[in-house]
Parts: C-alpha cells; sequence; structure tokens
C-alpha cells in the first residue's frame, strides 16, 4: 500500500469512529420539586424526569416543603418561582439548619438583595428567568459541589471553633489547678493528662469537669 493509500485509509478510520454516548444516571438522585402550581406538565418537570431523575414529590408553596423535606429526605430541593417570598427564605434558612441539601432555585427576580438573601439561607444556585431542561443536568451537578464545597468549609470552621474552646478550658483549669495545688503550669498540665487517660477522655472534658465542680464549690461557699 502506497503513502496516498494509507492516508485515505487512516482519514476513512478517523471518519468512521464515534466516540461512545456519555450516559448520566440520574436515577439514585431524589428531588423534592416545589413550584408556584404542581401540575402533570409543566417543563421543570419533565425535563427532570427526562434526564431520569428520581422526583419524589411535586408540591406548591402552599404545602410545607420543610415538612417534605423531613418525610422525604430528598438528594436535591428546587424551587421554581416568579417572586421569592420572605417566608421561603426564613424556611430555607430553617432547612439549611436542621436538614442541610443542594437547594436549586429558579426564578424571575434578579434582585442583587434576593440573591444575596437566597444565597445567605442555603442556596446553592439561583437560576434566573427560563428553565432550559438540557442545563438541568450542569445546575444540579454544580449546585451539589457547591454545596459539598460550603460543608467542608463548615465542618473546618466547627473544628477550629471547637479546639479553641477546648484551648480555653484547659488554660483555664490549668490556672485553678495552679491556684489549688500551688504548682507550676507544666505540673498542673500533667495532672491534668493524667487524669484524662483515667477516666478515658479529652482534655477538654476534665477540663470542663473540673471547672464545673469550682464553679459549684465557689457558689456553695458564698
Amino acid at each position: 500500500m502506497n503513502t496516498m493509500n494509507l492516508i485515505k485509509t487512516a482519514i476513512k478510520s478517523n471518519s468512521d469512529y464515534k466516540k461512545p454516548v456519555e450516559i448520566i444516571d440520574n436515577k439514585n438522585i431524589s428531588v423534592l420539586l416545589v413550584e408556584d402550581k404542581s401540575s402533570r406538565q409543566t417543563v421543570l418537570k419533565k425535563g427532570l424526569i427526562d434526564l431520569n431523575y428520581h422526583v419524589i414529590k411535586n408540591i406548591s408553596f402552599k404545602d410545607s416543603f420543610i415538612e417534605q423535606v423531613e418525610l422525604c429526605n430528598p438528594t436535591v430541593l428546587i424551587l421554581s418561582t416568579k417572586v421569592l417570598s420572605d417566608k421561603t427564605l426564613k424556611d430555607l434558612a430553617e432547612i439549611d439548619k436542621t436538614s442541610p441539601l443542594p437547594i436549586v432555585i429558579f426564578s424571575d427576580s434578579d434582585s442583587p438583595n434576593i440573591i444575596k438573601c437566597a444565597i445567605k439561607a442555603g442556596v446553592s444556585a439561583f437560576i434566573v428567568h427560563e428553565v432550559l431542561p438540557k442545563s438541568l443536568s450542569s445546575i444540579i451537578s454544580v449546585a451539589s459541589e457547591r454545596f459539598k464545597e460550603l460543608q467542608a468549609l463548615r465542618s473546618e470552621l466547627r473544628k477550629a471553633q471547637n479546639q479553641l474552646e477546648s484551648r480555653k478550658l484547659i488554660a483555664r483549669a490549668k490556672g485553678l489547678i495552679m491556684d489549688q495545688k500551688q504548682i507550676s503550669e507544666n505540673q498542673a498540665y500533667e495532672l491534668l493528662r493524667k487524669m484524662a487517660m483515667n477516666q478515658s477522655c479529652s482534655l477538654a472534658i476534665v477540663a470542663k469537669n473540673i471547672i464545673n465542680v469550682c464553679e459549684v464549690l465557689s457558689t456553695t461557699r458564698s
């Protein structure tokens, strides 16, 4: 086979090659859909079903979606409304505290203040104007990733706060032990550490117990 034939064969092979179609399995992603008027024919619901999302329920804003989140335990909460009310924002903030999950909002309102309040209430994605069914998978994926990142940041913040609180408790307990037993800071720390080992608990718990006992004794004496 000459060079020209080799080139023709290579071109034909490339043209015949078809990239495998990526099949997205969304069946394990359950959606609680809240709309101004729930209906079997909404574009949003049809788009979700066509993309193989499991729409657990399609309710209206007249229903309590806080209660439905607790009952259905969805993977994602999606709301579609022309105007986002203050009550809805309060309900979303409550969900973010008690049962956090990715929240997506489709709304006609593009008010920067409303969007800011929505994000503060725990909304992961805020989409203004027309709902494009072909974009739903990307929107939900981005919202889910943003939610995971936010939860990770919150976890790190709680961890840092707990560590700071533990250090404060330990420092205070050391001070009380030093005053009571007239020993050095290192000796007080070693005593705390020994007590924690004997009780099979953390230094912070032992420190808090010591502080509580000293406060009770102080109140009794006074």
